[in-house]
């Protein structure tokens, strides 16, 4: 079927304004059926606000609005991000954020192919773990981190304390998609998440949370039909 994606191109207004004006390049990449999570998964509306855009909100729009464009033809992932924390753990987002795109993963059709570029940690390489089986992959310096979940804990005491028990659900649920989709048993997620726990790609192949190393665009697996039903 005709895609109805079509790519948006900004006007340029340069020195040679006759050239081809910059391209808009999310429509571009959507149009190719690219999504790319490269930010952290922020929770506060006083951080969307200075970003500019609900990281959680349009991954989830984007993948939903692809399975509509065509249910069979797979989707790619390109993932660069801490997830809902910040580089030293300090949490910035909920983990029900990530909850959200990995749920929305596995309920549309298309396959989906997960790639880390750069880093993915915490909660952001639960995301990579939730690919199709057989298409996770990650580029070879590229960094893979799990980590515990975090709070941000605040308010009165009876406040914190409700504040842990949902931190304790969420380790709980974020240690079970992790042995899920990487075949270990709960008991070592949850050792390893006790600390940051930091892996090249190589040795996150063989924990089972990706299937190959990319060394170029060749390494990609070829398209698969949906697998789903």
């Amino acid at each position: 079927m005709d895609s109805p994606i079509k790519a948006v191109q900004a006007p340029y207004y340069g020195d040679a304004f006759y050239r081809t004006p910059p391209p808009d390049l999310p429509s571009l990449m959507l149009k190719e059926r690219i999504v790319y999570l490269g930010l952290p998964l922020f929770s506060s509306d006083e951080i969307k606000a200075q970003v500019g855009v609900d990281v959680t909100e349009l991954i989830i729009a984007q993948l939903l609005f692809l399975q509509y464009d065509d249910p069979e033809k797979p989707i790619s992932i390109y993932i660069n991000s801490t997830g809902t924390a910040w580089y030293g753990g300090d949490a910035i987002g909920f983990e029900t954020e990530a909850f959200a795109i990995c749920d929305t993963l596995n309920y549309i059709k298309p396959p989906v192919h997960t790639i880390c570029i750069g880093q993915a940690m915490g909660t952001a390489a639960m995301i990579l773990s939730a690919g199709t089986k057989g298409y996770r992959a990650s580029l070879p310096n590229a960094t893979i981190v799990l980590h515990q979940a975090r709070t941000r804990a605040r308010g009165q005491a009876t406040d914190i304390q409700i504040q842990a028990k949902e931190v304790l659900a969420n380790k709980t649920a974020i240690v079970d998609i992790f042995s899920r989709n990487t075949g270990q048993p709960p008991e070592k997620i949850s050792k390893d998440m006790d600390r940051m726990f930091y892996m090249t790609p190589q040795q996150a192949k063989e924990y089972g949370l990706i299937d190959r190393v990319l060394e170029s665009p060749k390494d990609l697996p070829q398209p698969v039909p949906a697998l789903r039903g």
